[in-house]
């Protein structure tokens, strides 16, 4: 089978249909040689000779290249400096130009940028499907909505059209009420008046969030009632679907919108969107005119008519014509109708792409195609069909060029992975003696060759900025007094600010001194997260805490409401203990946890965020009902914990300082800054346990946490986590009596959720009697058997070790007892810590400096990267040393 044997059929079957009809045939005329060539003999070499077993080889001259680029990028930029070339040099017309694409959906946005950049006139040569048209886009969502139920989704899809007569700024207010609220199509179709936020949400205006709903709701609930109560509602014939559909675009102004575009694009000599807005609006009523040709007077449901309509909108396309004669052309290879061209550059000649993939399924065999074959019936092309195909489409590539020929691709794709040329790349390698790859990887611009503005602003950044050329070299000088040149320019002034300013860019952010005397006061409020957080990142804490960036919130049980949920349960369980005058280790667990699900269900009936969420899903249902499995487990380790020592839980969620909705609470807990200012600390502490001894109190700090935790000892020494030892401070200058102690024991994190461990079966039986929620942190080692009185070698409850002569202080390194100076140590730096934390804040520091320690950094999890924009090529980290306890120690005590 030849390749040109598509075209031998054709011109077959035209002859026969001229013999049929009697008409007389002229003897054809044959073309001893390709006229077009004549002044380029390596490409008409290439016409002759590119499927040869054994070709003659030839001089390429400068006539033919390959070329290998980094990336599609690098590769588009290329070809877009090549086309200026052309055009200077050899004084081509634009449209003597064309770019073939392997791939155009992958590169037609290198295309239209580096292109415009350029200033190179160019017009893609794609179809683009009906579809992608805003309007389809709305009529689609928009049915979406009516047929399935109102779901969100489809709703903002129709909403974010821009077609409906509702204002952004309020899509989005509606849209993060919708999330915050998880609102249902139940909710969207029901006449009642939302009211989803509870007393906490007072951002949310209600009044005007309906206004919007109704304003939304209101033309997309006629839809529905007019197409018959949605997919499941009564049928209608496709003239009453189109007459409904036409009526609901009058209704929104559609048509009137459309109009407008074709104006703006007009204005703006946009030709190729006013080609696109006046061709979709006849195709829409061409299908719309066609469904009711040949569905006729047969009725259907809605959901039936969205499914034919979505599947014709799917197939059809809207074609484009050039809007100017001039103009490089840019289209894939199957559509091989290219006018007379010079020069072509054929751009992603990999192996995957090039000239097409080859994809084979079907359930007919060779047989059956060719009994269909001979019986006159047509199918599509076999698979040695299509392969044939590829060489012809390689053929067409290969050839449109009369003078000049490029073949260019890249060495990698756009997810960092190398890719290999076409082996039709090699073929056409062969046909040439000297004919070698080129590669534009990394090339460097000549300044005496700039081609644009655009090229002259990459040049001068690229070789001026951080990571240029040296500065001591006499190029850099000669950049450096271009630049200046460029500056003063009357022309290219503005150009020349531009890569000035990206040059002096350091993505730096300071506070004004008015400013910053405004923000604070004498009194500075903070708390241990607050100073944790500005130690990770001052610019961190200035977006949180003075700014008071949000995220928008989402009606989903997130890891902080799960913690959050937690913490409640406890601490009602913990009151109401107090209050029929039981603890942890007298009650019975049976009792315990009767009292703990009784808490649980009255948490939850109380909660409008949980009892909302949980009455959304089955799925949701089983997370609140693991979590309160979690905490079972958990309260039965308290009070296991509980019983081993002399400590009993005083309270739970004690507050110090101004905290909002604090119950109970220490008192203020303040320290002295400079200039008069007075720092005052605030918080809430998860629980408190007290010990008499000695007639006097004793208190120990537990701090829950979701998953077991250390104490960290260099994020305590650079004031990353303060958080224990400021409780234990606070706690220490407690002002209300109830709760005054004589002296601080300690403070602990403690788990309350255990993952399960991995074990061989011999170790079950020691892992039976392992304990997952051992508390860490710090304490005073003098305690211990208040903790722990039972406890040997290591402790089963607490991050302590007894040694044979019956002191905590084993394994001393890596364990949370401390000698007694070692903990007053501790207390002592954390005051100092403090105040220099503080003073920072008060000066005004707001710098893009995260810390990195052991390959950490706060930007991992930060939720502000889009608005500080770290770059490390432009920022530097702080970096920090890993330090461990007996560094630390030996630290703050000098």
């Amino acid at each position: 089978m030849s390749i040109f044997g598509p075209t031998e059929q054709t011109y077959a079957d035209l002859v026969e249909i001229v013999r049929e009809c009697k008409l007389p045939l002229a003897e054809p005329v044959t073309l001893g040689e390709a006229v077009r060539f004549s002044g380029c003999t390596a490409l008409g070499h290439i016409e002759r000779e590119l499927f040869e077993l054994e070709p003659e080889k030839v001089d390429a001259g400068e006539s033919i290249r390959i070329v290998s680029a980094a990336n599609g990028r690098a590769e588009v930029k290329f070809v877009a400096r090549e086309i200026l070339r052309l055009v200077k040099e050899r004084n081509y017309r634009y449209r003597d130009i064309a770019v073939i694409a392997s791939d155009i959906d992958y590169y037609q946005h290198y295309v239209k940028a580096h292109f415009e950049d350029y200033g190179i006139p160019f017009f893609i040569d794609k179809r683009r499907a009906l579809d992608q048209h805003p309007v389809v886009a709305m009529v689609s969502s928009a049915l979406q909505a009516v047929t399935g139920g109102f779901s969100c989704s489809d709703i903002f899809a129709y909403l974010k059209t821009d077609l409906v007569p509702v204002e952004r700024c309020d899509v989005d207010l509606l849209e993060n009420y919708c999330l915050a609220f998880g609102i249902t199509g139940r909710d969207w179709m029901g006449g009642q008046e939302w009211c989803f936020a509870g007393e906490d949400e007072k951002h949310f205006d209600e009044g005007r969030i309906n206004e919007i709903r109704r304003k939304v709701s209101g033309p997309l609930l006629g839809l529905r009632d007019k197409l018959g109560g949605g997919d499941g509602g009564k049928g209608i014939s496709a003239a009453k679907f189109a007459e409904i559909i036409f009526d609901f675009l009058e209704t929104l102004g559609v048509r009137e919108r459309v109009g407008s575009w074709i104006e703006e694009a007009t204005e703006k000599g946009d030709y190729a969107a006013v080609d696109e807005h006046q061709q979709f609006y006849e195709r829409l009523v061409d299908i719309f005119d066609e469904l009711a040709e040949v569905f006729g007077e047969k009725e259907m449901v809605c959901g039936d008519w969205l499914a034919i309509i979505s599947s014709a909108f799917s197939q059809m396309e809207l074609a484009f014509i050039p809007a100017t004669l001039d103009q490089v052309l840019v289209g894939s290879i199957e559509r091989s109708r290219h006018p007379d061209l010079k020069a072509v550059f054929l751009i992603g000649a990999t192996q995957r792409q090039f000239p097409v993939p080859v994809s084979w399924g079907s359930i007919l065999t060779e047989a059956d195609r060719a009994a269909c074959e001979s019986a006159d019936f047509g199918l599509a092309a076999s698979c040695a069909e299509r392969l044939i195909e590829r060489q012809y489409l390689a053929y067409i590539a290969f050839t449109r060029a009369s003078e000049f020929l490029c073949v260019s691709y890249p060495l990698a794709d756009e997810k960092g992975s190398s890719v290999v040329r076409s082996q039709f790349v090699d073929n056409l390698q062969g046909l040439f003696e000297e004919l070698r790859e080129e590669s534009v990887s990394g090339e460097q611009i000549d300044a005496g060759k700039v081609n644009s503005e655009a090229e002259l602003a990459d040049l001068l950044c690229g070789e001026l900025g951080k990571d240029g050329i040296s500065a001591e070299t006499s190029e850099r000088k000669q950049l450096a007094e271009l630049l200046d040149d460029v500056v003063s320019d009357e022309e290219l002034g503005g150009l020349g600010l531009a890569v000035r300013s990206a040059l002096d860019y350091d993505n730096r952010a300071e506070l004004d001194g008015a400013i910053v005397k405004e923000l604070f006061g004498r009194e500075i409020r903070s708390s241990a997260t607050r100073l944790g957080t500005f130690a990770a990142c001052p610019y961190q804490y200035f977006a949180t805490y003075i700014l008071g960036l949000e995220e928008r919130e989402e009606f989903k049980f997130e890891p902080l409401d799960v913690g959050l949920f937690y913490h409640r349960v406890l601490d009602g369980l913990l009151k109401w203990l107090n209050s029929d005058e039981k603890d942890f280790a007298s009650i019975g667990e049976d009792e315990l946890l009767g009292l703990l699900r009784g808490q649980m269900g009255e948490f939850i009936q109380k909660d409008p965020f949980v009892s909302n969420f949980l009455r959304h899903s089955a799925h949701n249902a089983f997370i609140i009902h693991a979590a309160g499995e979690v905490l079972e487990d958990c309260v039965k380790a308290i009070r296991e914990m509980v019983r081993a020592g002399e400590f009993r839980p005083e309270v739970s969620e004690v507050s110090f300082g101004q905290v909002k909705d604090a119950k109970e609470t220490l008192g203020e807990y303040r320290v002295g800054l400079a200039d008069k200012r007075v720092l005052y600390l605030g918080g809430k502490i998860d629980r408190l346990d007290i010990a008499e001894v000695d007639g006097g109190k004793l208190g120990i700090v537990f701090d829950y946490k979701r998953r077991t935790r250390g104490f960290g000892w260099s994020q305590f020494y650079y004031g990353l986590d303060m958080q224990l030892a400021i409780y234990m401070l606070a706690v220490r200058s407690a002002s209300e009596r109830q709760y005054k102690v004589n002296k601080v024991a300690g403070a602990f994190f403690m788990p309350v959720e255990v993952s399960p461990t991995k074990t061989t079966l011999e170790g079950l039986a020691e892992g039976a009697e392992s304990f997952g929620y051992k508390a860490r942190g710090i304490f005073k080692g003098e305690f211990w058997e208040r903790l722990d009185k039972g406890a040997s070698k290591d402790s089963r409850f607490y991050n302590f070790y007894v040694t044979k002569d019956g002191q905590p202080y084993g394994s001393y390194g890596n364990r949370g007892a401390l000698r007694p100076g070692d903990f007053e140590a501790v207390l002592r730096f954390t005051e100092k810590k403090m105040v220099e934390l503080a003073e920072e804040i008060v000066s005004g520091r707001i710098d893009v400096r995260p810390y990195r320690l052991i390959g950490e950094s706060p930007c991992r999890w930060c939720k502000y990267k889009s608005v500080c924009r770290f770059d490390w090529q432009v920022n530097e980290y702080n970096f920090l040393e890993s330090l461990g306890k007996a560094e630390v120690l030996e630290k703050i005590k000098d």
